[in-house]
């Protein structure tokens, strides 16, 4: 047995299949949302469905996103959809999944996990408290537990060290063939948050900016593909464009639009060289340390170091 992540899986036509024969209103929900292409739009953009697989067997599922039933709420990360098969139940093995849900979130810096149910002596089972009752987005209480991640000692320290290592391998499959120039004009290859982060044009965008707005969408993105381009870098109104991460008082908008006109000028195979270059010359973590505060100076630098 092992748990994969339904997103950066192969097959993912098999797993949907999987999570339809759930006996559980819910589930068959989830498999609406997971074969519409909604999930991510109603919970989070780096929302996962990790399951509990026996080979091609799917034994239990869950969702691991930054909303769940509740909304709008200020708690964050949640987990929902938790499902066992019944041939498969009174093995804990619901418990293998709310750990690798907990491990990824204690790497994520998150405080405390959340649960909307109305179950009583369930989550209890697993660490989890009793918080308080809110209504879900259909106006009905729901009971919302949490369980508290950043305790200090062994249990938080096996929880990192675990989830620093699923969320690792998350990461690399979510990249695999994904271009890593961002819509922006950063570079996803070059992020100081590349090893924690599939990009942004992935299916588990971490973005830093991009996780401040609603359901972790980034402005620049959602204007793109409004647009029909492939980044900003293709849009005729770059240069006055002040939207998303482009606003000017943002940190970094500057370096971001003089990387967005590099591009737009020189392509993006010169500008991965000299994302390299850089990072031989220079030690640093954000490209705005390098670039300043100057779309034009900031543009005269990414020049200068063209091979």
């Amino acid at each position: 047995m092992k748990i994969i992540e339904y997103f950066t899986t192969k097959d993912k036509e098999h797993w949907l299949n999987e999570i339809k024969k759930s006996d559980w209103g819910a589930g068959q929900y989830l498999y609406t949302l997971l074969s519409e292409g909604n999930l991510k739009k109603m919970v989070g953009e780096t929302a996962l469905v990790p399951m509990l697989v026996d080979g091609d067997k799917l034994i239990a599922f869950c969702t691991f996103a930054p909303f769940d039933d509740i909304q709008p709420t200020d708690m964050s990360s949640w987990i929902g959809f938790l499902y066992t098969f019944p041939e498969y139940r009174g093995h804990h093995y619901a418990g293998q999944l709310l750990d690798y849900a907990e491990s990824i979130a204690t790497v994520m810096e998150r405080e405390y996990i959340h649960i909307s149910t109305n179950h009583i002596g369930l989550y209890e089972k697993y660490g989890y408290e009793f918080y308080k009752i809110e209504k879900d987005i259909e106006g009905e209480d729901s009971r919302v537990y949490r369980k508290a991640l950043a305790v200090e000692g062994p249990e938080k320290d096996k929880r990192y060290e675990n989830g620093a290592k699923w969320k690792a391998e998350i990461v690399e499959a979510a990249r695999k063939d994904v271009e890593m120039i961002a819509y922006c004009g950063f570079s996803c290859n070059h992020c100081f948050l590349g090893e924690w982060c599939g990009g942004c044009r992935s299916v588990f965008s971490c973005c830093s900016y991009g996780t401040f707005h609603e359901s972790g969408g980034c402005p620049n993105i959602k204007c793109c593909q409004e647009k029909g381009i492939n980044g900003c870098y293709e849009c005729n109104e770059l240069k006055d464009c002040k939207k998303g991460f482009y606003k000017p008082d943002n940190d970094g908008a500057a370096a971001c639009k003089a990387q967005a006109i590099f591009v737009q000028k020189y392509g993006k195979e010169k500008f991965l060289q000299v994302h390299d270059r850089l990072h031989e010359v220079y030690d640093f973590k954000k490209t705005q340390e390098i670039l300043g505060t100057s779309v034009e100076e900031g543009l005269k630098i990414l020049e200068n170091n063209l091979s």
